[in-house]
């Protein structure tokens, strides 16, 4: 099946993810656009159930015109609209999944129930064959949900319809339909399935590379103003301040122009690395361009926030590269208060690492 799809399709189609997390983050972001479409469609349907019953149905007995009556305006119509109602309140959704999968199965009963009751069937028949492809392409029922919502019901169709479908060669035709919706329907729900999911890969790829800084696969620049928005929210909510640490390679010129920009390179990336580690696991580490970073501590005093910076400074300085030998870090830090804006933060980090070279470089200098 998976080769078959990707003769077809023109993108490579996921069938899991690697792991939870992106996982709960696909939930996250299909969420919307499924509460729309879900929404919308059980709406429509439930006006579409209203207009049916007021078609003309000669066909069928006065009694059993009665009974569609009551079983569609007050048994699936008020299921739609209750599935509707619930799916434009986003606090409801998770309701919504698991109803809207019951109400096909609680349509298809009413549907079967409503056929023995006729002779002359053939007109209804359509509706069941429209619900099993209803179920998998319409409804935004998940792939999974919709498997099995289509399985039972299509189960509801065929096994009753043995007893009372006479002439056998048209219950072989209606098997034959059933299989058909049932088999069309599978295929557009795995296509439909499969296309969003390398829709939601391709779009988490792109934030990654806007966000990512290629060299040393840390934050990039772009992603500070979301961090350091995030931050002062958290701040303002919960009266927990933040450390900015401003933080630059000693001498990095040097260092590209004798040992070359490759070398300087794999310096950048070695000592991008030891930061990622040796910061704590909610702080955040960006570079912020040539030989800069930037890293961002959350939930931290003043003396911690200076021993932070002792600690990163140590640590680059214990490093030794075969070609270079020692390389050195200078650091500005401050932190945040309330009524600091962004601007005002980082200037207060980039004087005090002005400081901090002054001094002589290796080494870091807090500023109120």
């Amino acid at each position: 099946m998976q080769k078959l799809l990707q003769s077809i399709l023109p993108f490579e189609s996921p069938q899991n993810f690697e792991d939870e997390n992106t996982h709960l983050r696909y939930i996250d972001w299909d969420k919307p656009s499924r509460q729309i479409q879900i929404f919308a469609i059980t709406a429509l349907t439930a006006l579409l159930y209203v207009i049916f019953t007021f078609l003309d149905k000669s066909w069928a007995p006065v009694h059993v015109q009665l009974l569609m009556m009551k079983l569609h305006l007050f048994v699936i119509v008020p299921l739609l609209l209750t599935i509707s109602f619930l799916a434009y309140k986003k606090r409801f959704y998770d309701f919504v999944m698991p109803l809207l999968a019951i109400y096909p199965i609680i349509s298809i009963s009413c549907h079967a129930y409503i056929t023995t009751k006729l002779t002359n069937f053939g007109p209804l028949l359509i509706e069941g064959y429209l619900g099993v492809f209803w179920m998998f392409v319409i409804s935004g029922l998940t792939f999974r949900y919709a498997i099995i919502s289509a399985c039972i019901s299509s189960a509801i169709l065929l096994i009753p319809s043995y007893f009372f479908i006479r002439p056998f060669d048209i219950y072989v035709m209606h098997v034959f339909w059933i299989s058909c919706s049932f088999s069309f329907g599978f295929l557009g729900a795995l296509i439909f399935d499969r296309s969003r999911k390398a829709i939601f890969i391709s779009q988490q790829d792109l934030h990654h590379l806007a966000i990512t800084d290629p060299l040393t696969g840390i934050f990039n620049r772009n992603q500070l103003n979301k961090t350091v928005s995030q931050e002062i929210g958290r701040a303002h909510r919960y009266e927990k301040t933040f450390g900015f640490l401003m933080i630059d390679v000693d001498h990095f010129k040097r260092i590209n122009d004798n040992f070359g920009h490759d070398e300087g390179d794999n310096i950048l990336k070695s000592i991008a690395r030891l930061l990622s580690r040796s910061l704590r696991e909610n702080d955040t580490l960006i570079r912020w361009g040539g030989e800069e970073f930037v890293a961002i501590a959350v939930e931290i005093d003043e003396e911690n926030l200076t021993l932070l910076c002792e600690k990163l400074r140590q640590k680059v300085e214990g490093m030794h590269f075969d070609s270079v030998g020692q390389v050195t870090i200078s650091i500005g830090a401050t932190l945040f208060s309330n009524n600091d804006s962004q601007d005002e933060l980082l200037a207060r980090a980039d004087k005090a690492l002005y400081q901090a070279k002054a001094k002589g470089r290796n080494t870091s200098v807090y500023s109120k």
